[in-house]
């Protein structure tokens, strides 16, 4: 998917929760939301949050700074971070 400024909220947020519908082996014992915290909701540890990273730059063809998840706690935070970069490449 080639980043366009077309992307939305949404749509990023419905690619991290299609990935951890894909990748996570433990389910949470409540639902995932864009307010789930990474680790003390989901149980992601530094590689699987890097993993889900990498994944979200390949899907969306950019590059994603590590220092802009150097304060990111939930997804809401991932989605908005990752939504920064693209519209920033597509401007």
């Amino acid at each position: 998917m080639i980043p366009t400024a077309a992307h939305h909220y949404e749509d990023v947020l419905a690619k991290i929760f299609e990935y951890l519908e894909d990748q996570l082996t433990q389910r949470p014992r409540h639902p995932i939301t864009a307010q789930s915290h990474l680790v003390r909701d989901l149980g992601l540890d530094s590689l699987q949050s890097f993993e889900m990273l990498s994944d979200l730059e390949d899907h969306f063809h950019v590059v994603i700074p590590m220092d802009l998840f150097q304060h990111v706690t939930t997804l809401e935070d991932v989605a908005h971070a990752v939504l920064k970069v693209i519209q920033a490449e597509a401007a």
